[in-house]
């Protein structure tokens, strides 16, 4: 029986009967020769806290690392999710290495890959995704944490802006296009509706200021017209959703003249 089923078969314990099991053994236990403490399992962190981007081809590793507690273990493993565990669960990935047997506490490195349209192939499965999570040691812990992380659809920008060169105090135009990744499709198709910060860096300096913040249109078409006030370079940024990730296009030049 692999990791997963087992975490679905120890759902079937009822709380009911573990906390009896548990008072029990507290009161027959001596106070003096108290016993070890029960394997736990936390401090689980997917992909170092940021949002697990795919775009319409390739693949993603995905770092997973939990805190195993309470001296020896004989495994810990986890399972990535999306739906509601176990029952309803649409989609779950396991790692390729579980951690074994140690005779301390210490921390369980696991490594997960997602495929696009393999692992994910619905764009409904983008958003919040959970964890289930176990360890067997002194006692079996087990950790269902629904809704801890998120798979994101990727996005891409464009950004070209007219004309060039431009007289100084004249328009200038700046317009662009924000897509994201389909996973029914295999394409980037355009993502309406969504803010999009127009952004400039004048020549010489290192840091970028927004200018205007726009919403994408039709297909995903961004515009602006600006002043053309100094030598620069311009860009569109996207700050990305709980369904699709941020994006920044490349940067325009633009010589005023």
């Amino acid at each position: 029986m692999d990791m997963r089923h087992l975490m679905h078969a120890r759902t079937r314990i009822t709380v009911g009967a573990l906390s009896g099991a548990l008072a029990l053994s507290a009161l027959a236990a001596p106070l003096a020769d108290a016993a070890p403490a029960a394997t736990d399992v936390k401090n689980i962190v997917v992909n170092k806290g940021k949002p697990v981007v795919i775009g319409v081809s390739g693949s993603v590793t995905v770092p997973v690392t939990m805190s195993v507690t309470g001296g020896a273990s004989h495994g810990a493993s986890a399972t990535l999710y999306h739906g509601r565990w176990p029952d309803a669960t649409d989609v779950w990935v396991d790692p390729a290495k579980t951690c074994g047997a140690h005779a301390a506490d210490y921390t369980c490195s696991m490594q997960f890959t997602f495929t696009a349209r393999k692992t994910v192939k619905k764009n409904a499965q983008a958003g919040a995704w959970g964890v289930a999570a176990y360890a067997v040691g002194n006692a079996n812990a087990q950790r269902f944490l629904p809704g801890v992380f998120t798979v994101v659809r990727a996005a891409r920008l464009t950004a070209d802006a007219t004309p060039e060169p431009v007289n100084k105090g004249k328009s200038l135009t700046v317009k662009g296009r924000l897509t994201r990744a389909n996973w029914e499709t295999g394409t980037y198709l355009g993502n309406t509706n969504q803010t999009v910060r127009l952004q400039f860096r004048k020549k010489g300096a290192t840091a970028y200021t927004t200018v205007k913040t726009v919403k994408a249109g039709t297909d995903g078409a961004l515009k602006a017209t600006v002043a053309a006030t100094a030598d620069g370079y311009w860009r569109w940024s996207f700050a990305g959703t709980v369904t699709t990730g941020p994006a920044t296009s490349s940067a325009d030049y633009v010589d005023v003249r």
